[in-house]
């Protein structure tokens, strides 16, 4: 079973995967939307495993700890948006969030909104949350600031 470090190194991956694409935002936006999303998912599982010792078995499963969970629930505000926009990515459905169909991913965010919106803001919230419930190792292996400047060493 995957643990706290093994996920974040593909937190690492996902995001090397992205600077790569932000060669051309325009071009590879859907592909940026979703390894952001996978990105965002794998501190999720990192975090679940740093405070319980388990994982998510589903998206739907991870959704609603998320969701139940009132200690997360500011994760589950960014969170969510992600999941929707990456399956507006891959399927043209949001099937989350407003339940409609697109033509392109264009429709639904433009490159500009994939760069402020998915990338510094979404999973920004989701990583700065996220890191108050990590283990200080990942917090600096992810080069997140701690938000919680007391948190102790993990």
């Amino acid at each position: 079973m995957a643990n706290e470090e093994a996920h974040v190194r593909l937190a690492l991956r996902n995001q090397a995967t992205i600077d790569h694409l932000q060669s051309d935002v325009a071009k590879h936006s859907e592909w940026i939307t979703t390894v952001a999303f996978y990105k965002a998912l794998h501190i999720v599982e990192a975090m679940f495993f740093s405070q319980s010792g388990e994982h998510g078995h589903s998206h739907d499963d991870r959704a609603n700890r998320l969701k139940r969970e009132h200690r997360y629930s500011h994760i589950w505000k960014y969170y969510r948006p992600l999941w929707a926009a990456s399956t507006v990515a891959r399927y043209l459905q949001d099937t989350i969030e407003h339940k409609r169909s697109f033509n392109s991913f264009a429709e639904y965010f433009s490159a500009e909104d994939v760069k402020r919106l998915i990338l510094n803001h979404y999973l920004r919230q989701v990583q700065k949350s996220a890191s108050n419930f990590l283990s200080s190792r990942s917090v600096a292996d992810l080069g997140l600031p701690p938000d919680n400047p007391e948190k102790s060493s993990g």
